[in-house]
């Protein structure tokens, strides 16, 4: 017997549905394996961290090669930061491209978890290193 999380009430423990309230077990084991386990626990670049979808090896390459415009942070779903990173390209003649090389790098020598945290996860309007 198991018990289920949502309602409290005891279950066979074959069933994929819960009698009481209809809470699906399956799900719910799909949703640890596939999002809590790999993302978390595997540093391969290009897996996607977390539910987000998002890639540290896409966005490393990104800001690699095209930092310069800022299209790692539009990856990331920071449109004010891939705007102000044009910017400072443009003010600074292009100078602004080797400190989007340098974060580039940088994340590529990040965990999965520490990137998710620093990138995806933020408040920040421009993360930086």
């Amino acid at each position: 017997m198991k018990t289920c999380p949502q309602c409290g009430r005891s279950v066979d423990d074959y069933a994929q549905f819960c009698q009481g309230c209809g809470y699906n077990f399956a799900s719910q084991a799909q949703y640890q394996q596939h999002y809590q386990q790999p993302a978390m626990n595997n540093d391969n670049a290009f897996d996607s961290c977390g539910p987000e979808g998002k890639s540290r090896g896409v966005a490393a390459l990104l800001a690699i090669l095209l930092g310069g415009l800022g299209i790692q942070y539009f990856y990331l779903g920071k449109a004010t930061a891939g705007i102000i990173s044009i910017v400072l390209s443009l003010v600074t003649c292009g100078l602004w491209s080797l400190v989007m090389l340098i974060q580039g790098i940088m994340m590529f020598c990040m965990t999965n978890a520490q990137f998710r945290e620093k990138y995806v996860l933020s408040t920040s309007t421009l993360p930086l290193f």
